[in-house]
């Protein structure tokens, strides 16, 4: 077999390959085309991607911001709030020797780095001790003391617990 052999077979194969793909090279109004339909399709995919992330976005943070303010789950109770800025409302008011109906919400979330996200209202006088988990909302109810006055009540979990000043509030008790 000689040096020839080889050389004109992989000639016989590209004339062979070229004539079975065609010859024909895209003009450029095609390849302008071809790229201007690209353009359009990686526009649109990331424009549903970003609007896809973007949804997912406000629907986990709509229960925080939009969904579960002074909405209560349990009749004629007062929503509280809780949060690593504190209580919301800061002031509970109720008559000496009523019935206290409070609806917990804490809008902090389990990777909270101290405490897990858990928060507590602690009233040591009253002997009261709730704890919240996170992202959760929790029903309580006690009777307020009888004597007229300002209780504290804490958070001691996250946030500098009791010597934090922003993780306390009042019970505000009147006769």
């Amino acid at each position: 077999m000689s040096a020839e052999q080889p050389r004109a077979r992989r000639e016989r194969r590209e004339t062979e390959r070229t004539t079975a793909q065609g010859t024909h090279r895209p003009s450029f109004e095609e390849v302008a085309a071809a790229e201007r339909r690209s353009r359009r399709i990686r526009g649109a995919v990331f424009g549903l991607i970003a609007a896809a992330v973007l949804g997912a976005g406000l629907y986990l943070a709509g229960g925080v911001f939009l969904g579960q303010r002074d909405k209560t789950t349990v009749a004629n109770a007062l929503p509280v709030r809780l949060s690593m800025a504190g209580f919301d409302p800061k002031v509970i008011t109720a008559r000496a020797g009523a019935t206290v109906n409070l609806d917990f919400w804490n809008t902090d979330n389990a990777m909270h780095l101290d405490g897990g996200g858990v928060h507590t209202f602690i009233m040591d006088d009253q002997n009261i001790y709730v704890k919240i988990p996170a992202e959760a909302r929790q029903a309580f109810s006690f009777i307020a003391p009888t004597a007229p006055g300002d209780y504290d009540f804490y958070c001691n979990t996250c946030c500098g617990g009791k010597a934090s000043p922003t993780m306390h509030g009042i019970l505000r008790v009147e006769a």
